[in-house]
């Protein structure tokens, strides 16, 4: 069997999530959103309007980008268990959409059974 380095792995597309490596990649990013979320928790109020590090909660194996919103942006997203903030490009348009931008991040919402096992994990 042929191991990858994480690294060449990043430009290759998601598979349907009918696949299980498509299933597992869903559940990785709820993965990555358990620890912004901890993340989150862990700051007070004084810190509502200061940029803060997170993780992209994108799928892609090796994956460390940090990425800088507001505490208030992040719970926005998270208002949603069908959306997650990626790094722009980081999306897999076969099983999410990008819904907003901002400076160097986006926001995706998972659709069809993406979506159902985002909710499921929440």
């Amino acid at each position: 069997m042929t191991t990858l380095h994480p690294a060449a792995t990043r430009d290759i597309a998601c598979r349907a999530v009918g696949d299980p490596r498509g299933e597992r990649r869903a559940r990785n990013e709820t993965a990555f959103r358990t620890v912004n979320e901890a993340i989150a928790a862990g700051r007070g109020l004084t810190d509502a309007g200061r940029l803060l590090p997170f993780v992209c909660e994108c799928g892609r194996i090796g994956c460390t980008v940090i990425l800088e919103l507001t505490a208030g942006r992040y719970e926005a997203v998270r208002d949603d268990p069908r959306r997650f903030v990626i790094a722009p490009g980081h999306d897999s348009p076969d099983i999410e959409r990008v819904v907003e931008e901002g400076a160097g991040w986006a926001v995706v919402e998972k659709f069809g059974e993406a979506g159902e096992i985002a909710e499921e994990d929440a």
